[in-house]
């Protein structure tokens, strides 16, 4: 399948995903709450995390404290690759911000104090994003649908903000005095980000004959 083809694959998958979710009146950042009544800062959402135990990948969702979340988003999900021999060994791919309404906002990776990852260089997160796939059952299948035809649509802005995530850390290292160091920098949570347009890619792929 070309590389087009797969493109519009995944956005007829996502916009129907959140089409339906609008006709009946839910958004995506409602569902990821799992049927929770409130939305409580820090806590993951679902509790232990969405574990595909084939793929070893996973995700939750969940917002950080007030005076830390940007005032147009919601929350947001945290996606991560587990190694299969070794599954308390795990990295994290990307995150993918939710404003009030559902809509991805923004995409963003982080620090590896941040989620407590093991830092793996970015050609590897980009092997493993690349594949990245989830069929999962229950209540939150759609949802792992969703992003799995995220990480397709918008694949290459998430390789340009790992690419350029390794050269933040090295320049960290340098400044810092190490790699240990860096990685564990409270004052860089957040290492690169970009704003992103689902409206606008949706239509440039939806106009691609699949």
């Amino acid at each position: 399948m070309s590389i087009e083809s797969t493109l519009c694959l995944a956005a007829q998958q996502l916009a129907a995903i959140q089409m339906d979710y609008a006709q009946k009146g839910l958004t995506l950042s409602q569902i990821a709450l799992c049927g929770a009544k409130e939305f409580i800062e820090w806590q993951h959402y679902p509790r232990n995390d969405l574990v595909d135990e084939e793929s070893g990948y996973e995700f939750y969702y969940h917002a950080h404290s007030a005076d830390e979340t940007p005032l147009d988003e919601h929350g947001h999900f945290h996606l991560f690759s587990r190694d299969a021999r070794n599954p308390e060994e795990f990295c994290h791919l990307i995150a993918i911000a939710l404003n009030q309404k559902g809509l991805p906002i923004r995409i963003f990776t982080t620090n590896q104090w941040v989620t407590g990852e093991l830092y793996a260089s970015a050609e590897e997160v980009l092997q493993r994003l690349r594949l990245f796939d989830m069929a999962i059952k229950g209540r939150m299948s759609r949802v792992a649908a969703w992003i799995t035809a995220f990480t397709s649509l918008f694949y290459k802005d998430m390789e340009a903000l790992i690419l350029e995530r390794d050269l933040v850390v090295e320049s960290l290292s340098a400044e810092l005095g190490g790699m240990e160091t860096a990685l564990e920098s409270r004052r860089d949570a957040v290492l690169t980000q970009c704003n992103i347009d689902l409206m606008a890619r949706l239509s440039e792929n939806l106009l691609i004959e699949c």
